[in-house]
C-alpha cells in the first residue's frame, strides 16, 4: 500500500512513513502530518503528530493526536474484530474543533492506513446523529439494518427535502421504496442504506453539514469497506497529500 514520492511544494517535508510489527499486526510507528489551511485564511495549517499505541487487551488500540506543542488534541479507539473488522468505538477532540480543524481527519487517516496494511476488510462504529456527516464524508456508508428504522429516516430526513431541486431526485427514490412491497427483506434493506447514503453525500456536495435543517437524529450504525477505499482512492490519496502524509494507495491491478 506504501508509494514514497516526493512531497509537492507548497507541502512541508515529513520523513518516510515507517512501520513496526506487534503481535503480528502492522503499526505506522508516527505520523507528523500538516492540516492544510482553511479557505479565505491568512492562519496557516495546524503541525499535527499521529500516534497508534497498544495499551493492554492485545486487540485495542488507540490512535492519539498531539499539536506541536505535545498537547494532546484527541484520540479514537479501535478494535481488531476477528472477522477483518475493524471497530472504531470512539473518537474525539478535545478541544474546539474550529481552532484544531483537520486534527480528526488526521485520525481518520491513521485508521484507514491501520486498515489497509493489515489486510482488514472495514471499519465499523455507531454514530452520533450530530457526527453523521463527519463520518460520511470519509464515504462511511449507513448500516441500519431495520426497514422501520430506515423508513423513518427516509421520511423524515429525505421525503421532507422533495421541495428542495437538490434533493427532488432523492426524494422521489425514497418515497418509491417506501411504497416497495414485492422485495426481499435483504433488499429492503440494502437499497434503503443505498438511498440514504446518496442524500448524505448531497449534503456534503452542497456544504449543508452544519445546517441544522440537515442534521440527523438519531444516529445509526456505519460502515466504510475496504473495497470503497480502492475504488475512492483518488479522494484518499488527496487527502494523504494535503496532509503531508507520505503514503499512497496504489492501483487495484497492484493489490
Amino acid at each position: 500500500m506504501i508509494n514514497n514520492y516526493s512531497q509537492n511544494n507548497n507541502l512541508i517535508s515529513f520523513k518516510q512513513l515507517n512501520f513496526k510489527n506487534l503481535n503480528g499486526i502492522k503499526l505506522f510507528e508516527g505520523i507528523h502530518c500538516k492540516a492544510p489551511k482553511k479557505n479565505l485564511s491568512n492562519e496557516p495549517g495546524k503541525d499535527y503528530f499521529v500516534k497508534i499505541e497498544n495499551d493492554y487487551t492485545p486487540e485495542e488500540f488507540y490512535i492519539n493526536i498531539d499539536d506541536n506543542h505535545y498537547n494532546e488534541i484527541g484520540g479514537s479507539k479501535i478494535i481488531f474484530k476477528k472477522d477483518k473488522t475493524l471497530y472504531n468505538e470512539d473518537i474525539y477532540v478535545k478541544k474546539n474543533n474550529l481552532k484544531y480543524s483537520g486534527a480528526g481527519t488526521a485520525m481518520r487517516l491513521g485508521q484507514i492506513i491501520t486498515m489497509l496494511e493489515n489486510d482488514i476488510d472495514k471499519i465499523k462504529l455507531y454514530s452520533l446523529g450530530s457526527a453523521v456527516h463527519f463520518h460520511s464524508k470519509f464515504k462511511f456508508e449507513p448500516d441500519v439494518n431495520n426497514p422501520i428504522d430506515l423508513q423513518t429516516y427516509l421520511k423524515n430526513d429525505i421525503i421532507m427535502k422533495e421541495s428542495d431541486k437538490r434533493f427532488e431526485e432523492i426524494a422521489k427514490e425514497a418515497a418509491e421504496w417506501c411504497d416497495k412491497k414485492n422485495i426481499s427483506y435483504e433488499e429492503k434493506v440494502k437499497l434503503g442504506n443505498k438511498i440514504l447514503y446518496k442524500y448524505l453525500q448531497t449534503i456534503n456536495k452542497y456544504k449543508l453539514n452544519f445546517d441544522g435543517n440537515f442534521q440527523i437524529c438519531p444516529g445509526f450504525n456505519m460502515v466504510l469497506t475496504k473495497d470503497k477505499v480502492l475504488k475512492n482512492k483518488e479522494f484518499f490519496n488527496n487527502l494523504f497529500e494535503k496532509f503531508g502524509i507520505d503514503y499512497k494507495i496504489n492501483d487495484l491491478s497492484d493489490l
